[in-house]
């Protein structure tokens, strides 16, 4: 029984899969880069310092805005809505959508680092950060109109309170 023919085969065969695999790496790799001069990176900027609220207090914040909580010693931040694909008003959707909502919580000793709450219309969220609750109430426009929404346009009513 002569085996050669078969080890030529199974050699050609992990020829062809390394040629796969290179052609499948190139392709990723290109895939993920960009030429463009206008390929940036999404840049969060710093939020200003705009309110001073206490403990319980529902207010309403716009991106790049934030709020330090009197006597916590706590800064609530709304840096951004990183994506939306909320059913627009008078639209017929398929499903609802959801948004995401990155804000962030920083105090004295703590700092939560950046939190993204995924909101549905019409609904809001709640996330734990050190000893604090966030509550969103709800993300502004809601429905958002149907020719979308321009970045500065969005505002969340919140509270924040100590457990």
């Amino acid at each position: 029984m002569n085996l050669r023919p078969h080890s030529r085969l199974g050699s050609a065969l992990k020829r062809v899969g390394l040629l796969i695999m290179s052609l499948t790496a190139i392709a990723l790799i290109a895939a993920c880069s960009s030429d463009s001069p206008d390929a940036r990176p999404t840049v969060t900027p710093l939020p200003v310092l705009t309110l001073r609220i206490t403990l319980d207090e529902v207010v309403s914040l716009t991106p790049s805005q934030s709020a330090e909580i009197s006597g916590e010693d706590v800064t609530l931040a709304f840096h951004r809505v990183a994506n939306d694909s909320r059913c627009a008003e008078g639209a017929q959707c398929v499903t609802a959508g959801n948004a995401i909502v990155v804000m962030s919580l920083t105090g004295s000793d703590f700092d939560s680092g950046q939190i993204e709450m995924i909101v549905s219309p019409g609904g809001g969220g709640e996330v734990l950060a050190g000893p604090y609750t966030v509550t969103l109430a709800s993300l502004e426009p809601d429905p958002p109109p149907e020719g979308g929404v321009d970045s500065d346009d969005y505002a969340v009513i919140f509270n924040v309170s100590k457990k």
